[in-house]
């Protein structure tokens, strides 16, 4: 029954942004945005993801009142995208057209880029609506690639809600009102997180250049926002990977938050299998859960998992009967209260110098 009711839904769905779509192209679209996503890559091949987009104006400051925060906030919900559209992605003189879908987005795999093209740690690519009918609010947007450079040591892979961003995700009210009411600049960061992070980059010898991905069950939606937090507190720059909420034949809203993290972790395995990965999360959703699926399948490519744990005093027998898993598969696992902890640790792992695991210290001190 449920299948049935989700197919017409989803036709029904499909029809109606069909005739906005028309309707638009009639009466006209306000100013269009390229808004690319920051992906990944190596030397022989490249994603590039994005979305086009009507113009919302939502840039923050930290001086707005919680009422913009939130009328932003609707207005990143309320996205007019722009479907059946080509972009043209341009990698030196190398040119490229992607379609977006019903719902604006636009994924595109781009193999075996000229050599003197691709860049490490980053690629850039150059994006832009491909018709000259549509009005546009910039003349281009740039695509930026994450390549691992030779150098790296491991990756890292990091949830972001209440694991570098404090948003009270256990608590339906305070989370809502974190996300609602706030901006990138407001979202307040977990004491040492950027210098831990940052050491984590650095790697063992220093100057590793270690790639990030931040994996999150956020929307794709709030992308600029989750972005924007990350270059504002000085994290080390990396992908944002998110969830489409949109509806589907197969489901009503979105993907269940543990198969949709190992299906990226796997994804990143692949993409690059000489480089381990360390995994951090918090204890508040199902990230425990979906790292031991990972350590079971890869035990071999993991090199620690670090859990920020948000009620060590209440912690559920499931979550410590499943942390307890850990060591079947030799995984390193650690439930941590606060970067400097995770620094700590991180040490006797050689994943991060002495003098990093100072400054993480320090900078956890100050601010507790």
């Amino acid at each position: 029954m449920q299948k049935h009711a989700r197919y017409w839904v989803h036709r029904l769905e499909r029809r109606l942004d069909k005739l906005r779509h028309r309707f638009k192209r009639w009466y006209g679209y306000s100013p269009v945005i390229v808004q690319p996503y920051i992906t990944y890559g190596t030397t022989d091949e490249l994603w590039v993801a994005g979305r086009l987009l009507e113009a919302k104006g939502v840039a923050g400051s930290i001086d707005d009142s919680r009422w913009k925060n939130l009328v932003h906030m609707m207005r990143r919900y309320r996205s007019d995208e722009i479907p059946f559209t080509d972009i043209s992605i341009s990698l030196g003189t190398d040119e490229r057209t992607v379609t977006t879908d019903a719902d604006g987005y636009f994924h595109y795999h781009w193999q075996n880029p000229a050599d003197d093209c691709v860049q490490q740690p980053w690629t850039n690519l150059t994006l832009h609506a491909a018709d000259p009918a549509l009005p546009k609010a910039e003349s281009h947007s740039v695509a930026e690639v994450s390549v691992p450079p030779e150098s790296a040591e491991f990756a890292v892979v990091s949830d972001v809600d209440d694991t570098i961003m404090r948003t009270g995700a256990t608590n339906f009210f305070r989370h809502t009102k974190t996300v609602l009411l706030n901006n990138a600049h407001s979202r307040e960061l977990f004491p040492g997180t950027c210098e831990f992070y940052n050491a984590l980059h650095q790697g063992a010898s220093g100057d590793a250049g270690n790639p990030f991905f931040y994996v999150s069950s956020s929307p794709w939606n709030i992308y600029d926002l989750i972005a924007e937090f990350i270059e504002i507190n000085g994290l080390p720059k990396g992908p944002v990977l998110l969830k489409d909420f949109g509806l589907r034949e197969d489901r009503w809203f979105k993907s269940g938050h543990e198969n949709y993290k190992t299906e990226r972790i796997e994804t990143i395995l692949k993409t690059y299998p000489h480089l381990k990965l360390i995994l951090i999360g918090d204890s508040g959703q199902h990230d425990v859960y979906a790292y031991l699926k990972i350590a079971k399948a890869h035990p071999k490519r993991i090199a620690a998992v670090y859990i920020r744990d948000l009620n060590p005093t209440s912690r559920s027998a499931k979550i410590t009967r499943a942390a307890d898993e850990y060591a079947t598969c030799n995984v390193p696992f650690k439930f941590i209260k606060d970067a400097a902890e995770a620094a700590g640790h991180a040490r006797t792992l050689d994943l991060v110098t002495e003098e990093a695991v100072q400054t993480v210290k320090s900078n956890v001190a100050k601010k507790t």
